[in-house]
C-alpha cells in the first residue's frame, strides 16, 4: 500500500503567526519541528496501517521546511519547490492507495489561524467551477483525478470544518481553535502527535469506505488578485480570460492542467507584487 503525505505548516499546533510561517521568521525553526513530528506522527501511523511505502510532500512555502535529521526513516520526501507540475501534490499519480493531509488552514477570507489559498500576498480568492475552494479543496479534487481518495486532514478547526463539509468520510485531527487570524488554542504538541497517529491507522483501516471527489469536466479555475496589476500579468498567459479587474479564470478538461496554468498565473503575478516603501 502506497501513501502520500502532503504537509502544510499553517495547521500545525502552535503555529499561529508569520514569524512562524516565514523562513526569515524569529520562531521558523521551531515550527519546522512541530512540522516535521506532526509529518512522523502520520508516516508512523500509516506504517503501522500496513503502508509499504510513505511519500511526503514538503507543500509549505519554499518546499524545504522538513528537518531531514528528524524525519521518520520510511519517509521518501518531495524536497523544493521549483518546477513543480502538481503544487502540492507534486509526486502523486495513480500508484497510490490513499492521500493524506497535516498541518492545513482554511481558505482564504475565512475565519481559520493563517487563512489563505496559495500565496496569501496574491490570491484573494480562487473559485471552482464557481465555488470558493482552499488548498485542502483542490488537493482532494486533484487526488480523485488521479483516481486516489484523501483519507485525513489534520488542521485547525475551520480547516476541518471545510475538509468535513467537502469530504464527510474522512477522518480528521483538529490541531487548535482560532481565538483570532494569529492566535488561537492549541492542543500540546505531543497530544496532536498522538491523534495524528490514530487517525492515520483508523483512516487506513477504513480505507474501502473511503470515496473519490471527483470534479465534473470542464473545469475552470477563477483568481482573484490583491491588485489589479498582477491580473494584468496573468492575462499574459495565452487561454487566460481577463474576467474583470482583478480577476483572471482558465478552463480545462482536466483539473491537472488547470492546476498548472493557476501557478503559472500566480507565479507570473508575484513579479508585479508592490510594497511600499513609505
Amino acid at each position: 500500500m502506497k501513501v502520500f503525505i502532503v504537509a502544510d505548516m499553517e495547521g500545525v499546533s502552535g503555529v499561529v503567526h508569520p514569524e512562524h510561517t516565514g523562513w526569515s521568521g524569529k520562531r521558523h525553526h521551531e515550527a519546522r519541528t512541530w512540522m516535521t513530528q506532526d509529518i512522523n506522527a502520520a508516516v508512523d501511523g500509516a506504517v503501522a496501517a500496513g503502508a509499504t511505502e510513505v511519500l511526503v510532500c514538503d507543500g509549505h512555502s519554499n518546499g524545504r521546511n522538513v528537518i531531514l535529521d528528524i524525519l521518520h526513516p520510511e519517509a521518501n520526501l518531495m524536497w523544493g519547490r521549483q518546477n513543480r507540475q502538481l503544487g502540492q501534490m507534486e509526486g502523486l499519480d495513480e500508484s497510490f492507495q490513499a492521500v493524506m493531509m497535516v498541518g492545513f488552514h482554511a481558505r482564504a477570507g475565512t475565519l481559520g489561524v493563517l487563512n489563505h489559498t496559495i500565496n496569501s500576498g496574491v490570491i484573494t480568492e480562487i473559485r471552482m467551477n464557481g465555488d470558493p475552494v482552499g488548498e485542502i479543496d483542490l488537493n482532494a479534487a486533484l487526488a480523485g483525478e488521479f483516481g486516489v481518495p484523501t483519507v485525513m486532514v489534520s488542521g485547525d478547526a475551520t480547516a476541518v470544518g471545510q475538509a468535513k463539509a467537502r469530504l464527510p468520510h474522512i477522518e480528521t485531527v483538529t490541531t487548535m481553535e482560532a481565538v483570532g487570524t494569529y492566535s488561537a488554542k492549541i492542543l500540546a504538541p505531543a497530544k496532536a502527535h498522538a491523534l495524528i497517529r490514530e487517525a492515520a491507522v483508523r483512516a487506513l483501516g477504513r480505507l474501502q469506505e473511503m470515496k473519490l471527489w471527483q470534479v465534473t469536466a470542464p473545469v475552470t479555475l477563477e483568481l482573484t488578485f490583491k491588485e489589479s496589476a498582477m491580473a494584468d500579468a496573468a492575462a499574459m498567459i495565452p487561454c487566460v480570460e481577463r474576467i474583470d479587474a482583478m480577476t483572471c479564470a482558465y478552463k480545462d478538461a482536466s483539473l491537472k492542467a488547470a492546476l498548472r496554468c493557476c501557478l503559472a498565473m500566480i507565479t507570473l503575478a508575484t513579479t508585479e507584487r508592490w510594497e511600499s516603501t513609505v
